[in-house]
């Protein structure tokens, strides 16, 4: 396998993120990424947030299409219950 599909889910508030992540060194820990995510973890504390791996791609270029997959079925740019964002 190449990588995998994750959703990470704050224990506090239900919020979630959605990403993707090789299997490389550190995916074991790895929570996510963003601005809005990062800061959610500072306040709430890592202890609070469970990943959950969805679905796992054997390139990167299935696991890329992965993620926009899952990120228009989850509707996680617009939804308040996802700390995924556009910039």
């Amino acid at each position: 396998m190449y990588g995998f599909i994750y959703v990470t889910t704050c224990k506090v508030n239900g919020k979630k993120y959605l990403g993707q992540r090789k299997y490389s060194h550190g995916w074991e820990g790895y929570l996510g990424s963003g601005v809005a995510f990062r800061n959610a973890v500072k306040r709430y504390g890592r202890e609070n947030f469970k990943r959950e791996i969805i679905c796992e791609a054997e390139t990167a270029e299935e696991l890329a299409e992965l993620e926009y997959n899952f990120s228009v079925l989850f509707n996680v740019v617009d939804s308040d219950e996802w700390y995924n964002f556009v910039m």
